[in-house]
């Protein structure tokens, strides 16, 4: 006791010195910590031996929470760290050891289904009501090798309805079982509508289609920088039926279409950028890269477009200039203007200008507000839109006929600045990411910003567009539509009291809701197929020498889509490749072609381009090879002299691959047939590469 005296005392000095000492106790704070330090104490079994302890506190909105930290620096006990609100509320806990120590065995000494059963232990131990209102969200991706902890997430569900805005996540180490990580987000003063008076879901498809409903839509594939085919084509835009603007669902009492609060998930979005050639000796396509630069406006021609078309009086100087290459369209390059104007000695207003370094024609612009004291707006919402139009007009008289207003439910009335984002329409499909942006001063009732966002190539034909019914059929049948408990927000009322919680019907959230307008195909966000996240598992191994590392490298996300692994089977290089590539991205999704897959492995030099041959059986000196340039170790494996004749059958290995053999060997990757011998040239079953990869990854 009298070492948590001395710990309460710490905390009470570091507190009183954030807070003043007459609201310190006119609120009891110190009460309330003591309280919570004892509660944390006991409920996490936090030791007396500690010798360092700070705490910390914050108020908000008629909430207050505690922060807890627990350390020994003698380095012997885990680092605690508590976060408790005043009413005994768990938000958050985390622990970490002092030195990290890396693990004896990559494999795991608790299965996902114990380390689940530990996370649900501490869950209803911390908070039993939460407990009784949680459902695990199964997690499809494969487990790493490299993680040390498995990863929970546990959405609340009332009535047996989901409200994704609710969660809990735990992290349960791997090894030894603790719980490293927990942490919940939850309205507990939350009033939940009763489902029972709700509309059937066929009128909630019915007003879903009518109020929001999907539209044809020219959609982009999301990678920040445009790729190419091989050929040189484009391939960015592609057509889909799909959602448009702000994520919204369907009042399930009203019909009336509402703002969700939740958004889904983000599926396949990754980046991928290109370098631009350039130099001496050119090749036509580095000649085509120099042709780009020709024609440009110079610096000084630059500004004086910017300063014509803008106004920009000579009071902005000019204290900044940049050329770069447009992202979106290749090929074109922009001017980047900085201005300032001094306004005083320690104010300056800037104007930001990006413009098109041939046309000259204006891309973009941003200038400072220089308000004073006491703003108020001088204009509607409706006369900033006709500011933000007739700007649009004057800056882009064809453009402004295949533009519409988007949905904004942020914009209100008597505000300081007003921002308005119009969508580009070819006849009625909408481009997604080609927009023009104003932005109009409240105040001074003129522009102050401008974007225009554009692509200028050729967008996919629509002639094949397949029918908006069509569309919706595969919409109800392979996406969905279910009930669910969202927030929705009135910003005119004071936080922690300007949301209710209301019940919707909305589209199922585990998958995108992009249907290709000429497949009917389900997409993910890179404009391919969708493909749904499974674990791997066979029905034909039962009868393989291999089969719990089958079985363990299927968890790892390792293996083969199909329901048969086909054991007994000779392995093609394709399929070895394929596994060993696997192994090294246990997160990707299957979503990739055999082509990229040869080009990343040949990129980072693990095979060589002469080794290519999808279709050859792939013999164990050759695995072993492919396997050791990925450890890394192939430069020691082709030192020549050093490796000594270990089999019998070392005549057999080919040339240069005695290294590869023998450090397999050494390392347990492979084995010999017990009499002596390595047999180099033996031709692979499948179940034979399984045991290899297994046995790089987790023997070492």
């Amino acid at each position: 006791m009298k070492k948590v005296s001395i710990l309460l005392l710490t905390a009470m000095v570091i507190i009183s010195g954030l807070i003043p000492s007459r609201v310190y106790g006119e609120n009891n704070y110190d009460k309330k910590l003591e309280e919570a330090i004892l509660k944390c104490k006991k409920l996490f079994n936090i030791s007396d031996k500690y010798d360092k302890f700070t705490s910390d506190v914050s108020s908000y909105d008629g909430v207050t929470n505690f922060y807890l930290n627990w350390v020994d620096s003698g380095e012997k006990l885990d680092t605690i760290s508590v976060n408790i609100d005043s009413d005994g509320n768990i938000i958050f806990y985390d622990s970490y050891p002092p030195v990290y120590e890396e693990p004896s065995s990559k494999l795991p000494n608790y299965t996902k289904d114990e380390a689940q059963k530990f996370a649900i232990e501490f869950i209803a131990k911390v908070d039993p009501d939460i407990a009784k209102e949680i459902k695990l969200i199964p997690e499809n991706y494969p487990t790493s090798s490299m993680d040390t902890q498995y990863y929970f997430n546990f959405k609340r569900y009332v009535n047996d309805i989901q409200f994704p805005e609710n969660s809990v996540t735990v992290n349960v180490n791997k090894y030894t079982g603790e719980i490293r990580h927990y942490y919940v987000s939850w309205d507990r003063k939350a009033v939940f509508p009763s489902p029972e008076k709700a509309i059937t879901l066929d009128k909630g498809k019915e007003a879903y289609r009518r109020e929001i409903g999907i539209k044809p839509i020219y959609k982009t594939n999301n990678y920040y920088y445009r790729p190419m085919h091989i050929n040189g084509e484009e391939e960015d835009y592609y057509l889909a039926y799909s959602i448009f603007g702000p994520s919204k669902g369907i009042d399930a009492f009203t019909g009336k279409k509402v703002n969700l609060s939740y958004y889904g998930p983000y599926y396949g979005a990754e980046e991928n950028a290109k370098a631009m050639d350039s130099g001496a000796g050119l090749t036509p396509e580095e000649q085509a890269s120099v042709d780009k630069l020709s024609g440009l406006l110079d610096e000084k021609s630059a500004e004086k477009k910017a300063r014509e078309i803008l106004n920009i009086d000579s009071s902005y100087k000019l204290n900044g200039k940049n050329l770069y290459n447009n992202y979106k369209n290749p090929g074109d390059f922009n001017w980047y203007l900085y201005f300032n104007k001094e306004i005083s000695k320690d104010n300056l207003l800037y104007m930001d200008v990006v413009l098109d370094a041939k046309t000259g024609e204006i891309i973009n612009f941003n200038k400072g507000i220089n308000y004073g004291e006491n703003p108020k707006p001088k204009i509607s919402k409706d006369k900033a839109l006709d500011i933000a139009k007739e700007f649009i007009k004057k800056m882009q008289p064809i453009k402004v006929d295949q533009i519409e207003l988007m949905e904004d439910q942020y914009t209100e009335e008597n505000q300081l600045t007003y921002n308005f984002n119009f969508i580009r329409k070819d006849g009625d499909i909408y481009v997604e990411n080609d927009r023009i942006h104003v932005g109009v001063d409240g105040v001074g009732a003129e522009v102050y910003s401008y974007n225009l966002d554009w692509f200028k190539g050729n967008l996919p034909p629509k002639d094949k567009l397949i029918p908006i019914d069509d569309a919706y059929k595969i919409l109800w049948d392979k996406i969905g539509l279910e009930l669910m408990y969202t927030k929705t927000y009135d910003q005119t009322k004071t936080e922690g009291q300007n949301f209710e919680i209301k019940l919707v019907y909305a589209l199922n959230q585990n998958k995108p809701a992009i249907i290709s307008g000429t497949t009917g195909e389900i997409l993910d966000y890179s404009g391919k197929p969708y493909e749904e996240m499974k674990q791997i598992s066979y029905k034909d191994i039962d009868s393989s020498y291999a089969k719990d590392k089958i079985i363990t490298l299927a968890e790892y996300g390792i293996g083969f889509k199909e329901e048969e692994f086909k054991p007994k089977d000779k392995i093609k290089q394709k399929d070895f490749v394929y596994i060993l590539w696997k192994s090294m991205n246990q997160y990707r999704t299957d979503n990739i072609t055999e082509d990229e897959i040869y080009k990343s492995i040949i990129s980072a030099g693990y095979m060589k381009e002469g080794e290519k041959n999808p279709n050859k059986i792939v013999t164990k000196e050759e695995a072993i090879k492919y396997i050791i340039r990925v450890m890394r170790m192939d430069k020691v494996a082709e030192i020549d002299g050093i490796y000594k004749d270990i089999f019998k059958d070392d005549k057999d290995i080919s040339k240069g691959l005695k290294g590869y053999i023998n450090i397999g060997y050494g390392l347990k990757i492979i084995s010999g047939d017990g009499e002596g011998n390595i047999n180099p040239k033996y031709e692979l079953n499948r179940e034979d590469a399984a045991n290899m990869i297994y046995n790089y990854m987790f023997n070492q």
